[in-house]
């Protein structure tokens, strides 16, 4: 359980306006495609909160580099994030391919 309160914490800390992880200053193109892929996916988010999806896709990241399971980091983000179970799938399966492709064997169960 304790990757469970770390992603939480840190999701929650993003989505609280407060950028744990050093700040990106403009969306470079992997950025780009996947908030792209949200879109496409049917993940809305509020205007200006572009770089907060950023945050929460390099966050699942963070959790599958400390061995958080896949039933984990779908709860903590649905948790934080309040996604649907398709929409956080979604999610965290487009973050992992857009900035960790070397976990994509994770998001399968």
């Amino acid at each position: 359980m304790k990757n469970v309160t770390r992603l939480t914490g840190t999701v929650a800390a993003i989505v609280g306006g407060i950028v744990i992880a050093a700040p990106i200053a403009n969306a470079d193109q992997t950025d780009d495609i996947f908030l792209q892929a949200l879109t496409q996916g049917g993940i809305s988010w509020p205007n200006g909160s572009d770089q907060t999806m950023v945050s929460v896709g390099h966050a699942v990241c963070k959790d599958w580099s400390d061995g958080a399971t896949q039933e984990q980091t779908i709860a903590d983000v649905k948790k934080a994030l309040g996604l649907s179970d398709s929409g956080t799938g979604y999610l965290v399966g487009a973050a992992t391919q857009s900035y960790c492709p070397q976990y994509m064997s994770r998001t399968h169960s």
